[in-house]
């Protein structure tokens, strides 16, 4: 009788206590995340009004403009008449952000979904990971992918890639209960298998089929690595109906696309889906070829300063200083970086936003390594590795405040090298940085605080690592990227050249340029309109001019800016030169 008592069914009280204490934890998480979400939409909106550069962002604000100015909904074009080569959610939903808030596609406007994106996307790898992995993981993985570069960086870019991202990890995620149990039938399930659905056709409709290739590959390296057969869960009929599902939203604009476009739009579809998989010789399109290693040296540098803790990270599963019920789920989530890696480093086109997706998995991964069941080599790899990293800054800037005439001389790129200058030009003796203060003000308690913990205690030093590369990023992205994209955009000499050209026709050397055109208000042509009369011209390209033209070109107003090319100048072409 006491036995049964004892294995009986809990006492009505407690059941009642339970339930209504369950309201109350509901809204304290709900609280919780709504605060996360708010501080990281703080952090990852720094930057968003910097003014575009190069031709990516302009050329996607043109294809919004289209939507929101040209009513073209269906295949937008950008000022050239090139159509978007891709499914157009991303610029529908920046179209619907720009109409309902004055009607005027400018660089926060453009930038919107992708930091909304990238807030929820944060939060949603906090949640997962609380909720699979462990609570401490869960807000070390939340801090440590905002103080991604990376990551960070994309957040306030008019491309598709965050969207993307966001809508493959929760799809994703919602996958992972579906592959443990993968016979269960109820109304969860079935609701589930339609979220599940339903966020791959909106992926289907960021970027195409890639989304469903990516969470299949994803799901079998898992599985693989589980020691499990992958093509034993296609006997089943949740994936079936998840790809029926997803293929059908998908099918809402490449069917009404095909048919309006024609073979036009059927091309471009193919080549974007088919021919950037394919290298030349087998029918692929050819370009961005780069090396099979590119993706893999693009995700370590960036995915810093994560990358410094994946050798302990692995370590940990191989000396088993991670704890079994952790495992599993962690695996699980660095299968699909492994899945961008091993996908985009076969692929023949292979671009910098590709390892996007993969760094959702990493931060996951590098969090669990501060919670290892006991203390190993790994553990003694990561406190090294970390104390280096948190030390680091600081003899940096102490180095440049005392010994700035003394700074090596390095060869970088035009990027790495303007960024190496301005940071350089920091005046790191005086209070110019206050967001540095503040780290070292919170590294200070936050090392006091820790100090009355256990010695085995390794939160704090994942917390350290977290707050350093949290503010050496935000350092990054509200001063350093700002300063030099207004040193290198076209926008504050726009108005300059403008004011000289008025209704005259301004004209590039050759080819297209979508930062030029996107600020200018229009499409500018090369040399060949016979109705040129100025010139926008870097140094670079009068150097391919003959020397009979160039004598031709009146001087009329020279930039400061810095790039590539050299800083460019508007000409007046004289009468005989326009010939």
């Amino acid at each position: 009788m006491a036995r049964s008592d004892r294995d009986g069914p809990p006492s009505v009280t407690l059941a009642q206590v339970d339930i209504l204490a369950n309201p109350r934890r509901a809204f304290t998480r709900l609280a919780t995340l709504a605060l996360a979400a708010l501080f990281a939409f703080i952090v990852l909106a720094q930057g968003i009004s910097a003014p575009f550069q190069k031709d990516a962002e302009p050329q996607s604000a043109e294809w919004i403009q289209s939507i929101v100015r040209d009513g073209h909904c269906l295949i937008p074009a950008d000022a050239y008449g090139y159509t978007d080569r891709k499914p157009p959610l991303f610029y529908w939903l920046s179209a619907i952000i720009t109409k309902a808030s004055g009607g005027i596609v400018d660089e926060v406007r453009a930038r919107a979904i992708s930091v909304v994106a990238g807030t929820v996307l944060a939060v949603s790898v906090l949640a997962w990971t609380v909720g699979n992995v462990g609570t401490s993981e869960g807000w070390l993985a939340f801090l440590l992918l905002m103080g991604t570069y990376g990551f960070a960086s994309r957040a306030t870019e008019a491309l598709t890639d965050m969207l993307l991202t966001l809508l493959l990890f929760a799809a994703y995620s919602a996958i992972y209960p579906m592959l443990e149990a993968p016979a269960a039938e109820s109304p969860v399930s079935t609701r589930r298998k339609i979220f599940v659905g339903v966020i791959l056709g909106l992926g289907i409709l960021t970027k195409g089929p890639i989304a469903i290739v990516l969470c299949a590959l994803a799901a079998s390296i898992y599985l693989l690595i589980e020691r499990r057969n992958p093509i034993a869960i296609l006997r089943h009929r949740w994936p079936w109906q998840v790809v029926a599902i997803a293929v059908a939203i998908g099918a809402i604009w490449y069917v009404p696309a095909a048919v309006v476009g024609g073979h036009k739009i059927v091309r471009i579809i193919f080549a974007e889906n088919f021919g950037h998989f394919m290298p030349a010789r087998l029918g692929g399109t050819g370009e961005s070829y780069r090396p099979f290693y590119f993706i893999a040296a693009r995700l370590l540098g960036g995915a810093f300063p994560l990358t410094l803790l994946i050798l302990p990270a692995a370590l940990a599963f191989y000396t088993g200083e991670i704890s079994v019920e952790k495992r599993r789920p962690v695996i699980y989530q660095i299968s699909m970086s492994l899945a961008v890696l091993l996908f985009f480093s076969i692929a023949s086109v292979k671009r910098d936003d590709y390892i996007l997706p993969a760094l959702p998995g990493i931060a996951i991964l590098c969090a669990s390594v501060f919670t290892l069941e006991v203390r190993g080599a790994a553990a003694k790899l990561r406190d090294v590795i970390v104390a280096a990293f948190v030390l680091a800054p600081i003899v940096a800037i102490l180095y440049l405040a005392f010994f700035r005439d003394h700074t090596p001389n390095v060869t970088l790129q035009s990027s790495d090298s303007a960024y190496f200058a301005l940071f350089k030009s920091v005046r790191w003796a005086s209070p110019v940085s206050d967001l540095f203060d503040v780290w070292l003000i919170a590294v200070t308690i936050e090392g006091f605080i820790l100090s009355r913990r256990p010695r085995r205690s390794a939160l704090g030093t994942g917390l350290a690592f977290a707050l350093t590369a949290l503010v050496l990023c935000l350092f990054w992205t509200m001063t350093m990227r700002i300063r030099l994209a207004e040193m290198r955009s076209v926008k504050s000499f726009v108005p300059i050249v403008a004011d000289h050209v008025k209704g005259d026709q301004l004209c590039i050397p050759n080819g297209i340029n979508y930062e030029l055109s996107y600020y200018y208000g229009g499409a500018v042509p090369d040399l060949t309109n016979p109705k040129c009369a100025y010139l926008f011209a870097t140094p670079r390209e009068l150097d391919a001019m003959t020397s009979d033209y160039r004598a031709r070109l009146k001087l009329v107003a020279k930039s400061n800016l810095i790039g590539g090319g050299g800083p460019p100048a508007l000409f007046e072409i004289a009468p005989e030169a326009a010939k």
